[in-house]
């Protein structure tokens, strides 16, 4: 994968590997999405993430997008690196 940066994840999704990437267009089509006008907003949004909104996180910062839902199932296999990467990418 060409263009890695610092604060990227990968995670494989069924063989194939995606880069993860918190952008600052990604923050703002999650923060639209979940109609979060505040940062505040957004961090109660995210404690109480449903399977629907963790999808959703992931086709803002998968590379390449990434369109198809996962199941709870394949989600606990990349729910780690895509809790890491908003965990550190807010922190910073």
């Amino acid at each position: 994968m060409s263009g890695f940066r610092a604060g990227d994840k990968t995670v494989e999704i069924d063989g194939k590997t995606y880069r993860l990437r918190l952008s600052v267009s990604a923050l703002a089509q999650i923060a639209d999405a979940f109609e979060a006008d505040t940062p505040k907003v957004l961090a109660d949004r995210l404690r109480r993430a449903t399977l629907a909104d963790w999808n959703l996180i992931l086709r803002c910062v998968a590379v390449p997008p990434f369109a198809t839902p996962l199941s709870r199932i394949e989600m606990e296999t990349v729910l780690p690196s895509l809790s890491a990467l908003l965990t550190e990418g807010l922190r910073a």
